[in-house]
Parts: structure tokens; C-alpha cells; sequence
């Protein structure tokens, strides 16, 4: 009987143990693949929102923890614009809001000028552009058009005011795909917030985008003063470094990692009772190998390929597993705002190496006792 056989054969005797062991193993690899995936596909997500824009710097209030609560005057846009290396300047208004009549919150409503580059680059599928002469007219995401069954020509109510769908536009990312795009001035007065925009985003001349140059004109914009030679108070970044520093990114990657720390440590703990239980079960057999002629490296080896095996149909259930929970998610309309539609690759890798390292790493001292045991012990065992 070939080496690889034995292994097999001694899982398949203790069928029950070793089914819910990989159960359980699954499981962590499904929580650990769907955790990464959402919090590194929200980052993708928001960093393919402004490079699809052409967004080379962000600028925001200094001091703030959320960039959703940033506050600007429209007017700084002008001041911006005269930073030497600065190509065009495109101000926006974002607010977390809820749709009435189908219950759904925390919607990204984008106020945009009929001017702004970003309105030029939208793929439209349906309908058309708002004219600068329409108010309380939206573009929405296809993804919360499919989601509210809307169309262009219809109305949609929000924050308890209702506007006109003049259009629809498709995109690949749930930043865009669920949300909904209307005029500055709309958005200004629909959240009592006039001549106020929450960000400013910035391209520079082409000659200017290498580390260096960004970084200088990121720390002129921050030196900017106002009339009374005050700070303007604000705060420029890199587009990468201003989505990696995110308060939602932070939060989802520290989600992330503390629960792919308890998950490993319940893994190991449960792999490790599993293999050792194992080994006490089968002593007398274990000794009669040793008799035998087997070496204690060959024991090991055995109780380790044991592990490994549980360890990699533990990973395909429990990415197959994720994989359907993310399509899954990313098609409810209560978290596909912040799902990716697939799994990263990233996250695959991430949830093998986690099943691996939880299967290998409980059973190497159940592996390490195995190998201990004498032909003299196993006889004494009852």
C-alpha cells in the first residue's frame, strides 16, 4: 500500500471526525476569503473611482475622520486652480442618503457640475445627461436602478423630495454602480448645505505626475492661506493615499484582521483536539509501526499529510463557500454597496495559506507525540 493510501485510508475510518472537521475548517476559510475580499474590493472600488476620472490629488477638510464630513467652500476651487502644475479642478457634494419609498439608506448621492470632466466620462445606457436649465433631475448607478426597478423617465424620491430619472449609466464597481449622481446646486439645497462641497479633485499637467512633483503640489495646496494670511485648512493628498487612509477602509481591514486572528486561533485549536484525539485513538496501531521499522520523520510525515488533506478540501468548500456569499450579497441591495461582485485573488490566496498554516500548525504536535511513541507503550496501552 503506497504512502499517499494510508493517509486516505485513515481518514476514511474516522469519516464522521474528519467531515466535521473540515466543516469547521470551511467555515473560518469562508468568514477569513469574504471579510479580505469586501474590505480590499471597497478600496479597489473607491481608487477606480477617481482613476477612472483622471483624479491625481484629493483635496478635503484638515482634520477629519470621515471624508463624508468634509465641508469646503465652492469658491476654494478657484484659489486651487491658480497652484502652479494644477491642470483642472472639479468640485463635489457627497451625502449618505435614503430612498423613501423602497427603505433603502446610506445611498451615495454625488452632487456634480454639469461642467465636471467626470459627467463626460459616464457610460450611459439609458436616457441622457441632465441639462444645466434642470433641477431635481439624477443619474442613477445601474445597480440601484436595477435595485429600485427604475428607468429613465421615471421619478425616484429622495430624502422625501422627488426627482426625475433623465438617465442611467453602467459601472463595473459598486462605488458607482449604486449610486446616484445630480447636480451641485440640487444637492446644496436638498441638503441645506449652499455653496458647500465635500471634496475637490484635482488633475495635474501631465509633466507633473511623477511622486515628486504630486507631493510638492500637495504641500503648496496645504500652505494656502486666505486674505487675512490664515491657514485654509486643508488637507491634499495622492488619490491612492487618500483611499488607503480612509476611515471605511481602515475599519474593514481592522475587521478583517481581527476576525481572521479569532477564526485561525479556533481553526488551530480545533484541528489540534482533532489530530490528537486521533493519535491517542490509534496508539497501539502507531507502535506497531514504529515495530515495524517505521521512522518517527515517517509518523509525522503521515499525521501532517492527514492534516494537509483535511486542510485543502477544507479551502475549496470554503472558498466555493465565499465565493457564492459574496454573489450573493453583492446582488442584495442592503450590503452590495459595499460588495464586490467576485473574489479577489488576494483573498483566495489569503484563505489556502489560512487553512494550510490552522491544518499544519494544530496537528504538529499531535504529529511530534505520534512519532514518540514506543512498541512497549502501545502494548501497555489499553
Amino acid at each position: 500500500m503506497q504512502f499517499s493510501q494510508v493517509i486516505l485510508k485513515n481518514l476514511r475510518r474516522r469519516s464522521t471526525r474528519t467531515l466535521m472537521t473540515v466543516v469547521g475548517l470551511a467555515v473560518a476559510v469562508m468568514a477569513v476569503s469574504t471579510l479580505w475580499s469586501i474590505a480590499w474590493g471597497y478600496a479597489e472600488s473607491a481608487s477606480n473611482y477617481y482613476a477612472t476620472r483622471g483624479t491625481d490629488i484629493v483635496v478635503v477638510r484638515a482634520g477629519i475622520s470621515n471624508r463624508l464630513t468634509s465641508s469646503l467652500r465652492a469658491d476654494l476651487m478657484q484659489k486651487l486652480a491658480e497652484v502652479p502644475g494644477v491642470e483642472t479642478v472639479d468640485g463635489s457634494l457627497t451625502e449618505m442618503v435614503s430612498l423613501g419609498e423602497s427603505h433603502l439608506i446610506g445611498i451615495p448621492l454625488r452632487g456634480l457640475e454639469v461642467s465636471d470632466l467626470a459627467l463626460a466620462q459616464l457610460s450611459i445606457v439609458e436616457g441622457r445627461v441632465w441639462r444645466a436649465d434642470e433641477e431635481r433631475s439624477v443619474l442613477l448607478g445601474n445597480g440601484i436602478a436595477e435595485a429600485l426597478k427604475k428607468h429613465a423617465g421615471q421619478r425616484v424620491e429622495i430624502e422625501g423630495t422627488n426627482f426625475q430619472v433623465v438617465g442611467v449609466f453602467q459601472a463595473t464597481n459598486p462605488f458607482d454602480s449604486n449610486s446616484i449622481i445630480a447636480s451641485l446646486g440640487d444637492v446644496q439645497k436638498l441638503m441645506e448645505r449652499p455653496q458647500v462641497i465635500s471634496e475637490i479633485q484635482i488633475r495635474v499637467q501631465d509633466t507633473m505626475r511623477d511622486e515628486e512633483a504630486l507631493n510638492q503640489i500637495c504641500l503648496s495646496i496645504e500652505q494656502l492661506r486666505d486674505s487675512q494670511d490664515q491657514p485654509l485648512g486643508l488637507k491634499a493628498q495622492r488619490t491612492q493615499q487618500f483611499v488607503d487612509s480612509a476611515t471605511e477602509a481602515s475599519l474593514g481591514k481592522g475587521m478583517a484582521w481581527a476576525t481572521t486572528a479569532i477564526v485561525l486561533s479556533l481553526s488551530l485549536v480545533g484541528m489540534l483536539n482533532t489530530m490528537l484525539m486521533s493519535v491517542i485513538e490509534r496508539t497501539r496501531e502507531l507502535g506497531i509501526l514504529r515495530a515495524i521499522g517505521w521512522k518517527r520523520s515517517r509518523v509525522i510525515r503521515m499525521i501532517l499529510g492527514e492534516s494537509l488533506v483535511i486542510s485543502l478540501i477544507a479551502a475549496a468548500m470554503g472558498l466555493a463557500a465565499a465565493w457564492g456569499l459574496l454573489h450573493l450579497l453583492a446582488y442584495w441591495s442592503t450590503t452590495s454597496l459595499l460588495v464586490p461582485q467576485g473574489m479577489s485573488d488576494s483573498a483566495v490566496t489569503l484563505g489556502l495559506v489560512a487553512a494550510i498554516f490552522a491544518g499544519v500548525a494544530g496537528s504538529f504536535y499531535p504529529a511530534v507525540h505520534a512519532s514518540g511513541i514506543t512498541p512497549v507503550e502501545a502494548l501497555r496501552h489499553e
